[in-house]
């Protein structure tokens, strides 16, 4: 669903909280710089170690920038970034960021995203949802009702996708789920 974004090759693609994502490397084959973000050195060590690269690091507001090739992944508190940090972004990929916080978090999330992130950038956003009483987060269920509470007064949101993941993701069934979707949406800014 990359492609209803409208992305050109070269354009570039914040990815928050990405974690070790092989979907930078994705990103980056398809043409984009890629800025991810993320607090644990072990997973952005591992991204690079695991991609065989060794990148160049320096410090810059707060921030440890490992970059290789177009991939450039800021490790520290995603709490901090300006939107000066995202300029020249032309879309966002949210697969596993909003989903990592804790429901009491998410307005504070959606919050600084809408402050940080160009207007002009769409949004892919992957969320899952699930019967809470089953199984508590991470991942949390944040169904399409929670994402036009945290950002319908800002977004147009287009549900694109859902799909039931409890058989692919076995971690999912062993925790106690009996039905989990992935639901794929694309946010624009009004």
């Amino acid at each position: 669903y990359w492609d209803t974004l409208g992305v050109a090759s070269g354009g570039r693609a914040f990815v928050p909280l990405c974690g070790k994502s092989r979907d930078l490397a994705w990103l980056a084959g398809r043409g984009h710089s890629v800025l991810g973000v993320e607090l644990s050195e072990i997973a952005v060590r591992d991204f690079f170690a695991e991609a065989g690269v060794t990148p160049t690091r320096e410090q810059r507001d707060g921030f440890e920038i490992s970059k290789a090739g177009d991939i450039e992944i800021w490790c520290g508190d995603f709490f901090t970034l300006e939107p000066r940090h995202l300029d020249g972004i032309a879309a966002v990929y949210d697969r596993a960021a909003l989903v990592a916080m804790p429901p009491d978090m998410q307005p504070a999330y959606a919050t600084k995203m809408l402050e940080i992130v160009p207007k002009t950038a769409p949004t892919l956003l992957v969320t899952l949802e699930y019967d809470q009483r089953e199984m508590t987060g991470p991942p949390f269920s944040v169904p399409v009702s929670r994402v036009r509470e945290l950002f319908g007064n800002h977004c147009a949101i287009t549900e694109l996708d859902r799909q039931d993941v409890v058989q692919s993701h076995t971690n999912l069934a062993v925790r106690g789920l009996k039905r989990a979707d992935t639901l794929t949406m694309r946010l624009v800014r009004r």
